[in-house]
């Protein structure tokens, strides 16, 4: 099994508005004026939200809801009267609200006597300033096509891939923070470019680093179970974002992979099994496969778990390999109003590279969103290794 470069044969933004379907209702940010709206789906009615003491909650939760990793702003508009009918509003039961749940589960259909509502504005993330036409197969990418991918480095050494997910954050994979390379000033971030070895990189130290400690194989080098393969790593510094540097959504809470759909995985892995790295990133466009599929006994015979999922071609020559690991695989949706690409997996495992019946193995990230958020907030401010477990 490799551990997993893509092999193949032959200035900051924000968010001002987005919608959310999801499970028979939507979450919206009014573009004009950042209003936070819910779909009331039994009365198939757009309901504004009445202030209340839980407003910094709700506008964070509500962000991460729908992917966007921090809210930058929240205040509290008021509702002229006659504007709007007595039962345009919900209210918030703020014990019922938490990180991880769905914002809907905790509103109530109300009159809102304040007349006061909430208004917020999302970190933007998952757009590209500069665009190119999508091509099949491990190229070259052009400067700033992929702004959210990042090189993690160890004694200035390239080890593995990662995705920048906000200022200060970064996603990875867990098998990339084995024990030897666990010396947390050793580690640099390289960000905003798409070569090597850049004259002049943006390079940043690690403060924070926090792994999923039930990953097994740390627990246990004999077992061959590559679940929940994940990590984030937090910058000694904010970074500013640029046109060449941007973060990158998070799917949303209840999204769902979709057997067939294409994505894109970036690297500067290898350019062919135990060859040599990619000087520039390479990029490549392969398929999700189904589990069904890819847990046939000629491809991984039941190796896949719920938090996994396989893309690739069944004839292989396009993949991820060594050096890829922890890196993005990305596809554009349009779930906001602006499509956005969201991080729907990170480069895990694999048999070989680009070999047929084996695609490359990937971390599916919807299934770790509350981890990821748990680990940000109770560690931005930790320095050094943390395990913390599943929440």
């Amino acid at each position: 099994v490799t551990l997993m470069t893509l092999v193949a044969m032959g200035a900051a933004v924000w968010a001002v508005g987005y919608i959310f379907f999801h499970n028979l209702h939507l979450v919206q940010v009014n573009s004009a004026d950042q209003h936070l709206q819910v779909f009331d789906s039994a009365q198939n009615r757009w309901r504004q939200v009445c202030s209340s003491s839980a407003n910094e909650l709700l506008a964070s939760i509500s962000c991460e809801e729908v992917g966007f990793v921090s809210v930058v702003n929240y205040s509290v508009a008021s509702v002229p009267e006659g504007s709007s009918d007595p039962g345009d509003f919900f209210c918030v039961k703020p014990e019922e609200l938490s990180y991880g749940k769905k914002i809907r589960d905790s509103l109530f259909p109300c009159d809102c006597e304040s007349r006061e509502v909430l208004t917020l504005l999302c970190q933007d993330c998952g757009r590209r300033s500069l665009t190119e036409d999508r091509i099949v197969g491990g190229l070259d990418s052009r400067q700033g096509s992929w702004p959210w991918q990042v090189s993690l480095r160890y004694d200035g050494v390239h080890q593995c891939g990662g995705s920048l997910i906000s200022d200060r954050w970064i996603v990875s994979a867990a098998h990339c923070i084995r024990e030897r390379f666990r010396s947390v000033s050793r580690w640099r971030v390289l960000l905003g470019s798409v070569y090597n070895n850049p004259a002049n990189a943006t390079v940043v130290e690690v403060k924070t680093i926090v792994y999923h400690s039930s990953y097994l194989p740390f627990v246990d080098a004999n077992i061959d179970d590559n679940s929940r393969d994940l990590a984030v790593l937090a910058l000694s510094q904010p970074i500013a974002f640029s046109e060449y540097i941007q973060p990158l959504c998070l799917p949303t809470y209840g999204q769902r992979l979709i057997d067939g759909q294409m994505g894109t995985v970036t690297g500067w892995g290898n350019v062919g099994y135990n060859g040599h790295q990619a000087n520039v990133l390479q990029e490549a466009n392969v398929p999700i496969i189904s589990d069904t599929t890819c847990n046939a006994p000629d491809y991984y015979d039941n190796q896949i778990t719920t938090s996994m999922f396989c893309a690739g071609f069944e004839k292989g020559g396009t993949d991820s390999c060594q050096g890829d690991s922890g890196g993005p695989f990305v596809a554009p949706d349009c779930l906001s109003k602006t499509s956005r690409y969201r991080l729907l997996g990170v480069v895990s495992w694999g048999t070989g590279c680009a070999t047929a019946k084996k695609p490359g193995v990937y971390t599916r990230v919807s299934r770790f969103l509350p981890w990821i958020s748990t680990a940000l907030r109770n560690y931005h401010n930790s320095p050094g290794v943390h395990k913390m477990s599943r929440t």
